[in-house]
């Protein structure tokens, strides 16, 4: 199988080390002389499904370059945005046709898309806040499939693959609720769901990455003394070994803000990587800066997924100061590294 889109093109093989080949795993039975028949076979069928989930990436991936987020492909690096950029445009339906414009402006065929582009908020003055949650729910539930179905044609139309469902899934939410959320994300056409949740309520998501066959990518901030949090690598090393199919979006600027080795981290654990949020932060909890004035390795980062040719999307966001029109920012920040990868 070949991969579109990649400098000069790439043979690879679908046993990702990070989901582990189906040698490694009957092996790993074979050690454990007391295990049951069931659970040899349900291992062999969680094996399969990893195998399906690898390809449902890589070829999502390699389709998607071809046919939607090719003009955002920067020597073999997919670009994407991750749309809090736009801090002038608040996050709702109606301004997602908006959003979609500004993207497609920016040049960029990809994104990691808020929940909030596609939910409607119940919060108004004549509803408490309890009834609005309330209404959230079941609106959540009781939505169908088409409705995220044309969300995905809006942006495909449009020449923009919908890569990551932003979600905040906390403890509030019912089973049926994750199932939904999950159930969206693929309607949208997202190889996984991220979001910013701990530790803790990541591992109460691993029967429904399972069930629904696409995985889970957890974000970092620079939280380092709340021991449930992902903030530097350590903690990431503890989410990956509860699951295969957990994934890193890896926030350049949280993680060098929190002292963290970006360049080793990829290096050590790239295969474990879906995306990272590339931008600009001072070390030590510091600001955020405009790109190339902080501490985040931008240029190392992208130059190291372009070198190994790893499928890592780079989703460009950015939180500091600007006078400038957000459009017009992200224009510079992507011009940035496209100068970054030219030599």
């Amino acid at each position: 199988m070949r991969l579109i889109g990649f400098k000069g093109g790439s043979d690879f093989s679908i046993s990702w080390r990070s989901l582990g080949s189906w040698e490694e795993q009957r092996n790993e039975v074979g050690m454990r002389m007391k295990t049951s028949r069931r659970d040899f076979q349900s291992m062999a069928t969680l094996g399969l499904a990893g195998l399906a989930l690898q390809m449902q990436g890589w070829t999502g991936r390699a389709n998607a370059q071809t046919r939607l987020g090719s003009r955002s492909i920067v020597s073999g690096v997919q670009f994407g945005i991750q749309p809090f950029c736009y801090h002038d445009l608040d996050m709702t339906i109606a301004n997602r046709p908006e959003l979609l414009r500004r993207i497609v402006q920016n040049g960029l065929g990809m994104v990691e898309l808020h929940a909030v582009w596609c939910e409607p908020s119940f919060a108004t003055g004549a509803v408490s806040r309890q009834a609005a949650r309330e209404m959230l729910r079941e609106w959540r539930t009781q939505t169908p499939r088409s409705y995220y179905e044309g969300i995905r044609k809006e942006f495909n139309d449009q020449g923009v693959d919908i890569f990551g469902y932003w979600t905040g899934i906390n403890s509030t939410y019912t089973e049926a609720e994750i199932h939904a959320t999950f159930d969206a994300a693929k309607a949208l056409g997202c190889r996984g769901v991220t979001g910013s949740q701990g530790l803790a309520m990541s591992a109460k998501l691993i029967p429904y990455m399972k069930e629904h066959g696409i995985f889970m990518g957890l974000h970092n901030h620079d939280n380092l003394s709340d021991p449930d949090a992902l903030s530097n690598e350590a903690s990431f090393e503890k989410g990956f070994s509860l699951s295969a199919l957990f994934r890193a979006t890896l926030d350049l600027r949280h993680f060098a803000a929190g002292n963290g080795d970006a360049v080793g981290f990829l290096e050590r654990h790239h295969d474990r990587v879906s995306s990272v949020h590339v931008g600009d932060r001072r070390k030590n909890n510091g600001r955020s800066t405009p790109f190339g004035e902080g501490d985040a390795p931008i240029v190392e980062v992208l130059r190291l997924i372009r070198d190994n040719q790893w499928p890592i999307v780079a989703l460009l966001e950015f939180e500091h100061g600007t006078l400038r029109k957000e459009v017009d920012e992200v224009n510079l920040m992507f011009d940035y590294c496209k100068r970054a990868l030219a030599s």
